[in-house]
């Protein structure tokens, strides 16, 4: 090749090269202007990302289903089944039992709904949840509407708004009642973050499907307001769902399977259901924007960030840096200098949220940036680094969380029962004291108690909770120690003071910060002044949301 043409092959590649580099830099400033309006337009709506990152469509397989024992099962059982005989029930459940245990999921169903519905035997919810909950692990779509609706209720099975979510989503591309419950659940945050935008799609979804009770509600769907922090990267996640096809041997089984189907639908009545449908409407939708949060098994959360930080805390985003520990170190450590010039000793008390002793029932849309909260990294700098008594009551409430319920599922509180568990770690370090709490022990007040969470949502009758009293005659008059203690605390106080009062013959000073600005020092300064004894003890009490009051 010449060098002429070498010269000109490479004044063409120079001009090529050239023309690259400034598309390059033209398709990035372009994209990075769209980004620019984008990111401002994501700013102005404060809503979730696009539905499409959201939402993941069903995956459906299709399954062929040969011959076998449990097919002839299952086959017998509907013959039985549709000759409307009552007194061949018996026969109809052991078939489908057999069929059911030998892997065929339509067996399942059919067995669920019969034990959710009492049909030829005594109701049972559990017996009726355990089946549908196999069928629905078999991609059976037959069982998840009302699979999906026990876990919302919580009936025959621990009640799960996050599952009973997917399974509605997983219906509602064909079912109207499915997407109609899932608008309500968007517009409330129950299993998905709230947001007005998904509510209103899937109400919409519904009304086009011609479910009735769709276009009324459209006009209770509010918009969601700030997102939950830890909710940005959600999915809602379909479940898998198989189409089952039966060989030839039997040509009318398929056609049974409908027919029977079609029959236990007729005859299904979820009334419990329905009527929380329609209590729901009356739930407070600002309410659960502001302070309420949805959880699981009957749990509700807090969420206000105006009252404490304990959302942030559950996600562990708001970590004390190194100066904030330095500091609220050092003003307990002044603190303890001051009460012990005053002749008395001094512990520091610390509360976990409920969040943080329950975290298994918060949604799971919530992410966790660490599950180290800064009341666990505070309580580890204290001990390292200062002489504070530190009584942390954390350990103790899960180590018997199991066994006993420790707060109220519709209050941000400690129930009675916690409470004197705590009362228990704390004389533990005073007193070497032993008391084991047993809930034989406690009255039942009432039965119907709403906490503030509920009050605050106007959540619906299903949520209420049991209050129990520890009654003072329980405690012996030998189990008491010649001594007294103040209690300085926020409002977690108010039990540990009826409680930790049983057992101080001298009896307990208590002193609520929120009569003194919120401030520990002249709550405790004011109880000396107007002590007629010198306690033995000063214990401040600290909730971990209330953390910063420490400082």
């Amino acid at each position: 090749m010449s060098k002429k043409r070498i010269g000109y092959i490479a004044t063409v590649l120079i001009i090529l090269a050239a023309v690259t580099a400034a598309l390059c830099v033209f398709l990035t400033l372009r994209s990075r202007n769209n980004d620019e309006g984008q990111e401002g337009t994501e700013q102005e709506s404060a809503v979730l990302p696009e539905e499409s990152d959201l939402e993941l469509p069903p995956e459906i397989e299709t399954v062929s289903v040969e011959t076998d024992d449990a097919v002839s099962e299952l086959y017998r059982a509907l013959e039985l089944a549709l000759t409307d005989a009552e007194d061949c029930m018996e026969d109809v459940v052991t078939s489908l039992t057999r069929s059911a245990e030998l892997g065929n999921s339509d067996a399942m169903y059919f067995l669920g709904e019969i034990y959710f519905q009492g049909i030829g035997v005594e109701a049972d919810l559990e017996k009726a949840g355990a089946c549908l909950r196999q069928a629905c692990d078999s991609g059976n779509r037959k069982a998840m509407p009302l699979y999906a609706k026990m876990l919302f209720m919580g009936d025959g099975v621990t009640q799960d708004y996050d599952e009973s979510a997917s399974y509605f989503y997983t219906l509602s591309g064909e079912d109207g009642e499915a997407s109609y419950i899932l608008g309500i659940m968007s517009n409330l945050g129950m299993g998905v973050p709230r947001s007005a935008e998904r509510a209103r799609k899937y109400i919409d979804q519904a009304v086009e499907a011609g479910y009735k009770d769709a276009e009324s509600y459209r006009g209770k769907i509010q918009d969601a307001g700030k997102m939950i922090d830890g909710a940005q990267e959600f999915v809602l996640r379909a479940k898998q769902v198989r189409e089952f096809h039966y060989g030839t041997a039997y040509g009318d089984l398929q056609e049974r399977i409908d027919a029977y189907q079609s029959v236990l639908e007729a005859s299904e009545d979820y009334r419990a259901f329905e009527d929380e449908m329609t209590a729901l409407l009356g739930v407070d939708v600002n309410g659960i924007s502001t302070v309420t949060l949805f959880g699981n098994n009957g749990y509700l959360f807090h969420r206000n960030e105006n009252d404490g930080t304990s959302l942030h805390d559950y996600i562990g985003d708001n970590h004390f840096s190194q100066k904030e520990l330095e500091a609220i170190a050092a003003n307990l450590e002044k603190e303890k200098k001051y009460v012990e010039q005053n002749g008395s000793k001094f512990v520091l008390l610390l509360i976990p949220n409920k969040e943080t002793v329950y975290p298994e029932w918060m949604p799971s849309y919530i992410s966790r940036a660490d599950e180290m909260t800064r009341e666990d990294l505070l309580v580890e700098y204290l001990r390292e680094n200062t002489d504070v008594d530190v009584v942390y009551a954390k350990d103790i409430l899960m180590r018997n969380k199991e066994q006993y319920p420790m707060y109220y599922r519709t209050d941000t509180h400690a129930n009675m029962v916690g409470s004197l568990f705590i009362v228990s770690d704390l004389l533990r370090a005073c007193y070497g004291m032993e008391i084991t709490p047993d809930l034989e022990t406690f009255e039942i007040h009432m039965q119907d108690y709403r906490g503030d969470l509920g009050t605050a949502a106007k959540c619906t009758d299903r949520y209420t909770d049991t209050v129990y009293f520890y009654p003072g005659q329980a405690v012996d008059e030998t189990e008491k120690v010649k001594s007294s203690i103040m209690l300085v605390g926020d409002s977690f106080s108010e039990f540990i003071n009826i409680e930790t009062a049983y057992y101080m013959r001298g009896g307990v000073i208590h002193r609520m910060i929120a009569d003194y600005g919120y401030d520990y020092h002249e709550a405790t300064e004011a109880g000396f002044i107007l002590a007629s004894i010198k306690p033995e003890y000063v214990v401040w009490e600290c909730v971990e949301r209330y953390l910063d009051r420490l400082k």
